[in-house]
């Protein structure tokens, strides 16, 4: 089951990072313009750029309600959010044209990103009331010793795109406990920027991430065996 959500261009980012590194996209085909990306300082929003700065994901407002989860209900883990080998070195990625993908140098994560993603979407499948997935214990891989059904996901784009929105695209899959696959599919979510500069690829990115999220968490309902099938 593929996860798709797109919505209209919004403004772009612009990029005041010196000296960004960059690297080649092998894939995708984009139209739209890239104007904004490559102006030094004469956007607004620029002086966050310019300066550099260091982001964190925005906390969901969607909080884990206090679930009453029976001790034996069946477990659910879930695996740490893989990344491309580009958007593990720490940087903000944006993509320039249809190629062209650039590192920002001064504009950072603050925080390891596998780390931020996979805390994010632990609390939201938590929070999700769709059934059987809430009738469920949910952990990350981390409790050893314990086997259930498992949820992978692997992200290829969590950038921003040179026709004003950021992009998260990537594969979902559900193993059982035997291993076998319950479900599959891919992620695609856009999000426009409501702004210019990195703070808001930044908040765009972070709702791209909810809106991803939410859409997992119903996915997996769906395909989840009921608590008593599971136990």
């Amino acid at each position: 089951m593929s996860l798709s959500t797109r919505t209209a261009a919004m403004p772009q980012v612009c990029s005041a990072s010196a000296s960004p590194r960059t690297s080649t996209s092998h894939k995708g085909r984009f139209g739209g313009l890239m104007a904004g990306l490559l102006m030094l300082g004469t956007l607004a929003g620029c002086t966050t750029a310019a300066t550099g700065g260091a982001y964190l994901l925005p906390q969901t407002t969607q909080t884990a309600a206090q679930r009453s989860v029976a001790a034996d209900a069946p477990l659910l883990e879930v695996m740490p959010v893989q990344l491309a080998s580009y958007l593990e070195g720490g940087s903000l990625v944006y993509q320039t044209d249809d190629i062209t993908l650039v590192q920002a140098s001064q504009n950072l994560w603050a925080d390891d990103l596998q780390d931020m993603l996979t805390r994010q979407l632990l609390n939201q499948l938590k929070a999700s009331p769709a059934q059987p997935l809430s009738q469920y214990r949910i952990a990350d891989t981390s409790l050893s010793g314990l086997k259930g059904a498992r949820l992978s996901v692997s992200l290829d784009r969590f950038i921003g795109r040179h026709d004003g929105q950021s992009v998260i695209t990537g594969r979902w899959r559900l193993r059982g406990v035997d291993g076998s696959v319950l479900e599959e599919g891919d992620i695609q979510t856009l999000t426009p920027l409501t702004d210019d500069g990195y703070p808001a690829l930044v908040n765009s990115l972070g709702e791209g991430w909810r809106v991803t999220g939410e859409q997992l968490a119903r996915e997996i309902a769906k395909a989840l065996p009921s608590t008593a099938d599971a136990s």
